[in-house]
């Protein structure tokens, strides 16, 4: 059987351009802040400031998703996979896998020693007020988000149950 990869697909580089736009706003509008103007009331000049940091924070924090999801990562190998998860890495045989069950977008993983791993998208995209998963590149391909789950399952001998 040959080893699978998947790793988060192509579209995370948008959190990076996203994360470039807040952290762009937040100089414009703190450059603004520390231009206070004569006739401006001091109440601007905060609101403008803490709209700033706001934004700041809004691109830290893409930031941050960016590179968690940079480093999630699923090997799948012959008689068992690597789980690499924010640069921890779990290798996990096939037969000890007892079940796998799906809550939303995450599916989790019950192994026979009793411990548990969650397989989370590695991030969303908001389409309108909807929340979708960010698919998996899979040995160079573009995949949905639960063909990685589908693939272990199918590995493991087990069905995927809903909650």
């Amino acid at each position: 059987m040959e080893t699978v990869r998947y790793r988060p697909g192509e579209v995370l580089q948008w959190l990076e351009v996203g994360a470039v736009q807040f952290r762009r706003n937040a100089r414009d509008k703190g450059s603004e802040a520390l231009r206070r103007h004569e006739d401006a009331p001091v109440s601007a000049n905060l609101r403008a400031a803490a709209e700033a940091a706001v934004d700041l924070g809004k691109g830290a924090l893409a930031e941050l998703a960016r590179l968690k999801a940079e480093r999630t990562e699923y090997i799948l190998g012959e008689h068992s996979f690597e789980a690499v998860q924010a640069g921890r890495l779990r290798s996990i045989r096939y037969d000890a896998v007892q079940s796998i069950v799906q809550k939303g977008d995450t599916y989790h993983l019950h192994l026979a020693n009793g411990r548990s791993l969650a397989i989370r998208p590695p991030a969303h995209l908001l389409v309108g007020r909807l929340k979708v998963p960010v698919g998996w590149i899979r040995n160079g391909l573009q995949v949905p988000y639960s063909v990685l789950a589908d693939e272990l399952a199918a590995r493991c001998g087990v069905n995927i149950q809903p909650s």
